[in-house]
């Protein structure tokens, strides 16, 4: 059960600790901002933290749909829908996140866009995590999964992408190996847009070259529709095949820059930021310990990549797997109950990287607890391992 409150000022007590915080001490909310200092706290209703953490609230940038609504499918997307997900994800700890557009025809793709800009400026609810803006992912791209191919396009310029760089797109996945002088990146760089890694069939030397030549450096979805190195499954524990991995990494005479795969190139470069679906199934929870180990908490992203439940189980009829059905608050979890890492550094992962990359996330102030900044927050309930509550400005989400 989920009690919402709206609530002008309000004090946090009882935590046991703040990550990526200035802050020491108590933790006071007023018009939605974080302040300290307060002299007469008399009048701040309490949120009792019960001895769990505070952090920066949950980043996603890939959020296809939950539940009943699929940005994908915008004939049937309505404004009832997008205000239900949103509630949805603040329960789960999320405070901000990019609707996600897959590859489609074109004109499907604009329309979504418009839509989405149509509920922007018209929703003013206070009603949960906050839309930061639209992640193209898609139609540049090589390597399919459950995008159809048809719908792609493998010539890529600049005069081919700017039709889809409408307002409030910040985030655009293809496949680099396209954008063969890299003018592209400059392009969406310009104009403060994300370019990510995904959906690529690039070699090992390909990907070398988009990311020390061209610039790239985030992949969206790491392992998953990426061309990777022949015996190892990022999937399957028994394939796993991880020592493959470290003897290539540690040795360059072992790798076939040709045949090969890009993946091997994101695991080698050290500042590439790899977003990664930790549900398990996406990703095998060795797979996942392997890339933080070799990453470190600063390069590793959490994304959930949800789709509606009923595109999941279309897929899963057809024995696909189409996108996820784990919340963020679950991929932390998982992550907690394998032992991967900390809880602290779980909790980062879940929005400080994307936060020091998204710039539209870094003018909001997501991603810190920090005096003078919106307060977009959650609690982690360290002993159930789970969401305690989400803070969004003056809108309180306690699970109770």
């Amino acid at each position: 059960m989920i009690e919402i409150k709206r609530l002008n000022k309000y004090k946090l007590i009882n935590f046991k600790k703040i990550i990526n915080s200035d802050i020491e001490g108590e933790i006071f909310v007023t018009n939605g901002k974080v302040i300290t200092n307060v002299s007469d706290a008399s009048s701040f209703t309490e949120i009792d933290c019960k001895k769990g953490i505070v952090a920066p609230g949950f980043i996603d940038v890939q959020v296809n749909g939950l539940g009943e609504c699929n940005f994908w499918d915008v004939d049937n997307l309505t404004f009832e829908k997008i205000d239900l997900l949103r509630k949805e994800l603040a329960k789960c700890g999320v405070v901000a996140f990019c609707p996600t557009i897959i590859t489609a025809p074109k004109d499907k793709i604009l329309k979504t866009i418009d839509y989405i800009n149509a509920y922007l400026k018209t929703a003013h609810k206070p009603i949960g995590a906050r839309i930061i803006g639209i992640h193209l992912e898609g139609v540049f791209i090589t390597n399919y999964g459950v995008h159809k191919k048809e719908y792609s396009l493998s010539k890529l310029n600049i005069e081919d992408i700017s039709p889809f760089i409408q307002e409030n797109v910040v985030m655009f996945t293809y496949a680099p190996e396209l954008d063969k002088d890299g003018a592209v990146k400059k392009y969406l760089a310009s104009k403060n847009i994300l370019a990510s890694i995904g959906h690529s069939l690039a070699n090992y030397s390909q990907g070398i070259e988009a990311i020390k030549k061209h610039g790239y450096d985030v992949v969206t979805h790491m392992f998953n529709v990426l061309k990777g190195v022949e015996g190892f499954s990022h999937r399957v524990k028994e394939k796993c095949n991880l020592a493959l991995l470290e003897e290539k990494l540690n040795n360059n005479n072992r790798i076939d820059p040709i045949n090969d795969g890009i993946v091997l190139s994101l695991l080698q470069e050290p500042n590439v930021l790899c977003m990664v679906i930790a549900d398990g199934i996406h990703v095998c929870k060795e797979a996942l310990e392997f890339l933080i180990k070799k990453k470190g908490k600063e390069y590793v992203s959490l994304v959930s990549d949800q789709v509606s439940s009923i595109f999941y189980n279309e897929m899963a009829s057809k024995g696909m797997l189409g996108g996820g059905q784990s919340t963020l608050d679950m991929c932390i979890k998982n992550l907690i109950k394998w032992k991967i890492c900390s809880v602290d550094d779980a909790l980062y992962m879940a929005s400080v990287p994307i936060a020091k990359r998204l710039k539209v996330v870094q003018d909001m102030g997501f991603g810190t607890v920090t005096k003078g900044n919106p307060a977009n927050l959650v609690i982690w309930n360290t002993e159930k391992n789970t969401v305690l509550g989400t803070i969004i400005g003056e809108n309180v989400f306690l699970n109770r």
